[in-house]
């Protein structure tokens, strides 16, 4: 699919305080418009798409939608096969961005079955990458991303695209340590390694290398993980290009062997590297705030501290036009599916109305007639009502601004966590942004080479390459957007107000946030989790910040749990935490269980009170549990437990369908 300026340029420019991309954009959407009124259906297609990869790009999702639907109503009009999988795979991807997997995968579908029928081999890897590297491997479901891993491959291995093959070798690296497959990893990254040395590709070759060393990192050879980091450290330093994916994670291996001053010293240089990104600042602040803490050097660590709240502070209205775009962009969806329906029942839609107003009026002469007659009353009850209302209205205040205290304690308790989680899931897509952003750059100086030379065969092979490679850039830059406002929904203040939810991917989303934030802050901590999700459930009416505070808080219990029975039983105990839903009559089913030691029963009665925790001093606030049943409670819900001494917990949630 055609990109005409790839997001994380725009994003640059932004930052760098430069308009002038944003004024081409809109020169580019006029031109475009114009050229509508005149271009052929298939054209017009391929136009309408472009004008909505522009929308796409200035983040105006609703015209994106638009402009997508509009492509995909006229290729279906014209029956034209390729520009309807194009139209098809342009919604996906949207969706895909909006980490809406269900609606991306339906589209997706459709498009594999035309490209599958037409035999396109780019098509065909455009749709397998799609599916594999972004849809099932954002749901962390190895097993399809795998299936369609092997399937690019062997098209790229078909096709004899060595760039390709490059690409493959390293994401099946990643996939392969992400699943936690260390010895695998290690296997793809240096066959990645040997390739990029036969084409020359030193980058490559370094990222190969950290590839390695991050797989040693799993296996805990720490020894190794150092030589390979500082192998890939000094090609980046020779060859000019950034270091700081490869100065950050050594710090992380220093800082778990307790060397902080190595850890500080890379630490920075990782900071220095990323100027450019205010997200990623945010977080190397925080990772510096943990360095200087652990030295015992609390100013410092405070300091750090403080920047990072700064950084958070300058994204919240970032975030807030995110949220308001996403429902404008719900709002467009729906009334996009609802239109046709509503022009139908528009005649009876306008009687139902007239008669609706002619009965509303009659009622508001009712309702003046019973109101002329309570005024006196009310008024004679006026003066004491308004006394006792101050009163109230002030123990209210009190009331309220301690619950915000309690509530605030508890979140920030595990703020530190979800911060460590969003590292681990930002990395990998830019990860992918860094690496074809500077191939693109070494292929764009071969296009002029080829140009001169007078060479247009291989110019055009280099351009579809330039933009397949730019697809990649759009899409995983837009995929850590999506990952980062997600994300950072929990440390938002509750807007109170309840919307539908997917609840299966609410659960999901914090079980990996919680595992990935206690082994940041612990790396000898390591457990099996697993999910058992009723798909039938759909969106849920919650509210999700709140919720999802009640999810997070009971997954780090479990993982808390089985963690402290593995030092206590380090043989023969493996340790593992399930989060299961489902159906349950009129409700809906939420449990989070574990084979930890259990509760005694003594203290079962009690762990729903304020300020009770057994867990040691410091650790707990006593809070969680607490701050969870009240949630729950007001939700309409209730959460039990059963446990059994010795063989593990389980908490249950129970909330209304509706």
């Amino acid at each position: 699919m055609n990109r005409l300026i790839p997001a994380f340029i725009i994003v640059v420019l932004i930052i760098s305080g430069t308009t002038s991309t944003a004024d081409a954009q809109v020169s580019s959407i006029d031109s475009l418009k114009t050229f509508l009124n005149s271009a052929s259906d298939t054209l017009k297609v391929k136009t309408l798409i472009d004008i909505g990869d522009i929308y796409e790009e200035q983040d105006n999702k609703e015209q994106a939608l638009s402009n997508y639907f509009e492509a995909l109503k006229t290729a279906e009009v014209i029956q034209n096969k390729e520009w309807l999988f194009q139209s098809l795979i342009a919604v996906a991807h949207f969706y895909e961005n909006l980490r809406q997997h269900n609606v991306a995968l339906e589209y997706a579908l459709k498009a594999q079955k035309i490209a599958e029928e037409q035999n396109n081999k780019q098509n065909l890897y455009d749709i397998y990458d799609l599916l594999g590297g972004l849809i099932y491997f954002n749901e962390n479901n190895f097993t399809k991303a795998f299936e369609y891993g092997e399937k690019m491959m062997r098209i790229a291995e078909a096709i004899k695209d060595k760039s390709k093959i490059l690409y493959m070798l390293g994401w099946f690296g990643d996939t392969y340590r992400i699943a936690q497959n260390a010895d695998s990893a290690i296997l793809m990254y240096s066959k990645k390694m040997q390739l990029s040395q036969e084409l020359g590709d030193k980058k490559q070759f370094a990222y190969s290398l950290q590839g390695i060393a991050l797989a040693y990192t799993i296996k805990k050879d720490y020894e190794k993980a150092i030589d390979f980091y500082l192998q890939a450290i000094k090609i980046g330093e020779s060859e000019h290009f950034a270091t700081g994916n490869f100065t950050l994670n050594l710090s992380q291996v220093y800082f778990d062997l307790s060397n902080y001053e190595k850890a500080l010293f890379y630490a920075e240089s990782a900071l220095n590297s990323y100027k450019g990104s205010a997200y990623i600042q945010m977080m190397l602040y925080n990772e510096l705030s943990e360095i200087y803490a652990a030295k015992g050097d609390y100013k410092q660590a405070y300091f750090n501290r403080l920047n990072s709240a700064a950084l958070k502070d300058s994204l919240k209205f970032a975030e807030t036009r995110n949220k308001i775009d996403s429902i404008q962009v719900t709002y467009k969806t729906e009334k996009q599916n609802k239109e046709i329906d509503f022009l139908n029942k528009q005649n009876e839609l306008q009687a139902q109305i007239r008669n609706a107003l002619i009965a509303g009026v009659v009622l508001i002469i009712i309702i003046a007639l019973l109101i002329a007659n309570k005024y006196r009353q009310k008024k004679q009850s006026e003066l004491t009502l308004n006394i006792k209302n101050n009163e109230l209205t002030l123990t209210l205040s009190e009331l309220k601004a301690a619950q915000s205290q309690l509530i605030q304690a508890e979140k920030m308790a595990s703020l530190g966590e979800l911060t460590a989680g969003i590292a681990h899931e930002i990395q990998n897509p830019l990860n992918f942004v860094n690496n074809f952003s500077e191939v693109n750059k070494e292929m764009i100086v071969e296009l002029k080479d080829e140009i001169e030379k007078g060479n247009y065969d291989e110019v055009k092979i280099i351009a579809n390459d330039i933009e397949a490679n730019e697809e990649k850039i759009n899409h995983h830059g837009k995929r850590a957007d999506a990952i980062v406002k997600g994300m950072l929904q929990h440390s938002r203040s509750s807007t109170g107000k309840k919307e539908l939810t997917d609840i299966n991917a609410l659960c999901d989303e914090y079980l990996r946030l919680s595992y990935h934030g206690l082994r940041a802050k612990d790396k000898n901590f390591n457990a099996n989790f697993k999910t058992d999700f009723d798909e039938s459930i759909g969106n849920i009416n919650i509210i999700p910040q709140d919720i999802g505070r009640v999810i997070l808080n009971l997954i780090n219990n479990s993982f808390y749990a089985v963690a402290e029975r593995k030092k206590q039983q380090p043989q023969n105990y493996e340790p593992s935490v399930l989060v299961s839903t489902k159906k349950a009559n009129d409700k809906i089913e939420i449990t989070v269980a574990d084979n930890g030691n259990g509760i005694p029963q003594n203290i079962v009665d009690k762990i729903f009170q304020p300020f009770f925790t057994t867990k040691p001093t410091g650790q707990g606030t006593g809070l969680g549990l607490s701050m969870s049943y009240d949630i729950i409670k007001a939700h309409g819900g209730e959460i039990k437990v059963e446990t059994k001494e010795g063989a593990g917990t389980a908490f249950i949630i129970l909330l209304p369908f509706s």
